[in-house]
């Protein structure tokens, strides 16, 4: 498997002048969603054997201690998937016990994921999804095309 991306032009102003460039930019196989935890549960019960409805229990359930825990304080680590915790911000005072919890907010929930989990996932590489499915036909060039046959040839195991 391979992480699929498109390409798109972006405006880099990163130099102090404007320049228009081209970038990978990470194509999601479904347009809103993903996978839920039905699915999840479902892959979880054909390869391990449980009861796909147990599967789904206790991952429901997982999300619901992972919620209780981080409401408290404490950062979650589950081994082969990763971290979570929070981080709380306020404005500035001049006195510390100014610093009371009704001016306190949390500002983010993070997600760090495992290291293995990042390296097997890197280990799937990318692949490019042809330019003929999400560019307007006028807009192919010659250069794309042949792209996008090369790439077709080399998936489907045919190195000329």
């Amino acid at each position: 498997m391979a992480i699929p991306y498109i390409v798109r032009r972006k405006a880099d102003v990163s130099s102090g002048e404007r320049k228009e460039l081209w970038y990978a930019v990470g194509k999601k196989l479904q347009k809103k969603g993903g996978k839920t935890e039905r699915d999840v549960a479902h892959q979880v019960a054909q390869r391990t054997g449980f009861h796909r409805g147990v599967v789904e229990a206790v991952l429901t359930a997982t999300g619901e201690i992972i919620e209780e825990a981080l409401s408290d304080g404490h950062s979650v680590t589950l081994r082969g998937i990763g971290s979570f915790q929070t981080a709380v911000t306020s404005k500035g005072f001049e006195h510390p016990e100014d610093v009371l919890p009704h001016s306190v907010n949390l500002s983010r929930v993070y997600f760090k994921a495992d290291r293995m989990l990042t390296l097997a996932v890197k280990r799937a590489g990318c692949h490019r999804i042809p330019f003929k499915y999400y560019f307007p036909k006028e807009l192919l060039t010659k250069k794309m095309e042949q792209a996008d046959k090369e790439a077709e040839k080399e998936e489907n195991g045919f190195n000329e």
